[in-house]
């Protein structure tokens, strides 16, 4: 059996020789900056990145330990043109930039981490009419310019997974957020409820367009929108709001990949999105990931609930990596062996890996892990 129908096979909670052995997000640069002094081999410079999902920078973690692959389909979502990213102000620690999405924000100079947000560009509706113009489902910059039999015949022999969408465009909630920032987006569900309703229905408009000619031309086996739509303590809106503003969008996009003989449809969220849930099964959702530990996330709690209604991928707690090798055997013992046997699981890391993670540890969880894959 071939990763691809591996792949397809577990998250349909069919019969499998196996779950897929991979790491669905990776280290964090600054992980690697580490793990590179602790005897993980830096990455090769020579291959063809363009036409793979993984950012050069995890390729030494995928070879080094063997973990299968996805693809994922070259089509840009965003914003056409982009905004001009640039330079706007600094202090001794920061940069203040514009990004391609007109957001301004505070990022370090030293090092990744999380920015700090300025502004975002639509504050008002004639922004919203404004940013629509950057979303033409028909610019021919949509597609590369190597998009052609030749591109769909390599996808199809390299026997991988093919998807579309994940991050960081494709999403209704939180493309939405990009451009208006989260507080004025949550303001604007009271206080202009019709802005926002526009919003999400043109964006799932916007992603079905735009994925057409895609879904038309190959085969594509999964759809993955990125939403981070809760915090740890729940979602941001509640399951009245997403029922009214969300639901309808959800049901047409995921509609329209189903009739497309898309199947799988996942939805990639951080934080608590339990109280959801229900919600995105009803619209056609039945994958769902990285599951967050931290925020309450449980992949053997879920399962109980909702049985094969959802696929998941994910849920193995980062903390544990940092804690030492004890940690991480029970944390792998509790979750991956009981759900794996069940099917429609792929274990993977709660979220991108920490640089606190020393090498040796993520040595052991993926020494451990590959106990249960493979039974060796």
């Amino acid at each position: 059996m071939n990763s691809k129908e591996r792949f397809i096979r577990t998250l349909r909670f069919e019969d499998c020789d196996r779950p897929p052995f991979m790491e669905y997000e990776g280290p964090w640069y600054e992980t690697l900056l580490r793990w590179y002094t602790e005897g993980l081999p830096t990455p090769k410079l020579t291959r063809g990145w363009e036409f793979h999902y993984e950012p050069i920078q995890s390729d030494s973690v995928g070879d080094y330990f063997g973990f299968e692959r996805r693809i994922q389909v070259p089509v840009d979502f965003g914003p056409i043109p982009r905004f001009v990213s640039r330079l706007v102000g600094e202090t001794e620690e920061y940069n203040i930039i514009v990004d391609e999405m007109g957001v301004k924000k505070m990022v370090r100079k030293d090092r990744e981490s999380m920015p700090q947000f300025f502004e975002f560009p639509v504050k008002n509706r004639d922004d919203w009419e404004e940013m629509k113009k950057r979303f033409d489902p028909e610019d021919p910059r949509r597609y590369p310019k190597t998009w052609s039999e030749e591109l769909i015949e390599y996808y199809e022999s390299l026997n991988l997974p093919v998807g579309i969408g994940e991050y960081p465009y494709f999403g209704i909630f939180s493309t939405a957020r990009w451009f208006m920032g989260p507080e004025n987006l949550l303001k604007s569900f009271f206080i202009d409820p019709q802005l926002v309703k526009d919003m999400f229905n043109f964006f799932a408009d916007f992603l079905i367009k735009t994925s057409e000619r895609a879904v038309k031309e190959m085969r594509i086996d999964f759809a993955s929108t990125f939403e981070d739509m809760a915090y740890k303590n729940g979602p941001h809106i509640s399951p009245k709001m997403f029922r009214e503003f969300m639901l309808p969008a959800y049901k047409k996009l995921v509609g329209f990949f189903k009739n497309h003989e898309v199947d799988i449809f996942m939805v990639d969220s951080d934080g608590d999105t339990r109280l959801l849930l229900p919600l995105f099964i009803e619209a056609g959702v039945n994958c769902h990931w990285p599951l967050e530990a931290q925020a309450g996330m449980n992949v053997v709690s879920l399962r109980e609930e909702f049985g094969k209604k959802l696929a998941f991928i994910g849920n193995i707690d980062k903390k544990a990596l940092i804690s030492g090798k004890k940690a991480i055997e029970r944390e792998v013992k509790y979750k991956v062996p009981k759900i794996i046997e069940e099917g429609g699981y792929i274990p993977s890391i709660d979220h991108n890996i920490p640089p606190d993670v020393p090498f040796e540890n993520y040595k052991h969880y993926v020494q451990i892990l590959k106990k249960y894959i493979f039974k060796v």
